[in-house]
């Protein structure tokens, strides 16, 4: 159980909380249950029907005593009680139904794992941005330290006459500027927050823990090995598999209308009537009449309605095959751009590791020959720049590396992995 109050949350805290809390998700769970319920409908059509009647009648005038049969002239009350009860011995249709019914619910199951795996990579992603950002307005706060920092000594070197007015200028200017860009980056982190509470369905802001799950190489499979373990895991593969097995009891469920029924039949009824001396009792007893009987029901024409109804089914099962096999080549195309994106993604993070770590050196240096003089205020923020860049596209290189590698994990498994 996830408390919604807690002041930091995690990823896998996002995760449960929406799952436990998410609207859509509550109502295709729903969907589970009405199939269960089918089920025992199902089931139901194995048992009998059980019937009770009772009816109370005036007669005047010329009427027949139902005692002797005679007419007679009389007002009479009589009543008449019945108990019957009819049960199908033998219908295919209704053990096709139950296959049927029990494949709808296990359909309904991978249905629900559709809609909570788009919520999840909906929150993966928001979580990830949101982090990106947070580190982002970090690494432009940090800059700005360094700033305020060289600003108080250019102002130091300007009164004793070693730097120009011109280099303490640039370096309010581009004080400003680093004002701007944490002004910006503070936005943006309002609006990936925002983003993320109204996945979650909150009112509140929340704080996030940054994820530690770092992901430091790829995949070691090949792509059709990813494939075929896919294929395996995946819900929507799972239901429209389950989709194409439904649409075939269809078939044997239409054609079972060509199959005779057979049905039991049994009833117990009796009456009482008012022009008889005898008490309700007795009379109920001593009228009392039983009725057995088995009855076989064996089509010949219906006028083509269940011709008409098989082969639909038949075309409709051909529909949910197309559909599978089209489900199928969408999952390979997604999975392949994941993996193409995931590896590439790889490629720019280990190279933009290596372009900070130049720029590092650079600038330290252009640093060093700034405060020697050696160099202006333009060469040093040229150089600073340039490392704020480069951490720029580091961090962008990280997270997206990150949630390609979840996503195509995720594609995989079935799973997000933390």
């Amino acid at each position: 159980m996830v408390n919604a109050q807690q002041k930091t949350w995690s990823l896998n805290n996002c995760l449960d909380y929406a799952l436990e809390n998410n609207l859509s998700v509550r109502e295709t769970a729903l969907n589970s249950e009405i199939a269960a319920q089918q089920i025992t409908a199902a089931y139901g059509n194995l048992l009998p029907n059980v019937y009770l009647y009772a009816d109370h009648q005036y007669n005047f005038g010329s009427v027949i005593d139902p005692t002797t049969n005679a007419r007679m002239s009389s007002d009479i009350q009589s009543n008449s009680f019945s108990f019957s009860s009819n049960i199908e011995l033998f219908n295919w249709g209704n053990f096709v139904r139950i296959k049927s019914a029990k494949l709808q619910k296990e359909k309904a199951k991978y249905e629900l794992e559709i809609k909570k795996n788009e919520l999840i990579i909906q929150i993966v992603q928001a979580f990830y941005q949101l982090q990106f950002d947070q580190e982002q307005l970090a690494l432009l706060e940090a800059h700005k330290e360094n700033n305020l920092l060289n600003l108080q000594r250019i102002k130091t070197e300007v009164e004793l006459g070693n730097k120009a007015k011109s280099d303490l200028y640039e370096m309010q200017a581009s004080l400003a500027n680093d004002e701007q860009n944490i002004i910006a980056a503070k936005n943006a982190v309002r609006v990936s927050r925002l983003n993320l509470t109204n996945l979650l369905n909150l009112k509140e802001e929340i704080e996030i823990i940054p994820s530690e799950y770092l992901t430091t190489g790829l995949p070691l499979e090949s792509l059709d090995l990813l494939y075929e373990t896919g294929l395996q895991n995946r819900p929507e593969i799972k239901a429209s598999d389950l989709q194409t097995e439904i649409s075939q009891l269809s078939i044997q469920q239409e054609k079972s209308r060509y199959l005779p029924t057979i049905s039991g039949n049994y009833s117990l009824s009796s009456f009482y009537v008012d022009v008889e001396s005898s008490s309700l009792s007795n009379q109920v007893r001593n009228n009392k009449n039983h009725y057995m009987g088995i009855s076989l029901n064996i089509p010949i024409f219906n006028r083509l309605q269940t011709r008409t109804a098989v082969q639909q089914s038949k075309i409709e099962s051909e529909q949910a095959k197309l559909q599978a096999e089209r489900q199928k080549q969408a999952y390979y195309k997604a999975l392949s751009e994941a993996y193409t994106q995931t590896q590439n993604a790889f490629e720019a993070w280990q190279s933009a590791e290596k372009n900070v770590e130049a720029q590092q050196k650079s600038f330290e240096k252009t640093e060093e020959k700034f405060r020697q003089g050696m160099i202006d205020a333009y060469g040093f923020f040229a150089a600073r720049n340039g490392l704020l860049s480069a951490q720029t596209a580091l961090l962008q290189a990280k997270y997206t590396f990150q949630y390609d590698n979840a996503l195509l994990n995720w594609y995989v498994t079935n799973e997000i992995r933390f």
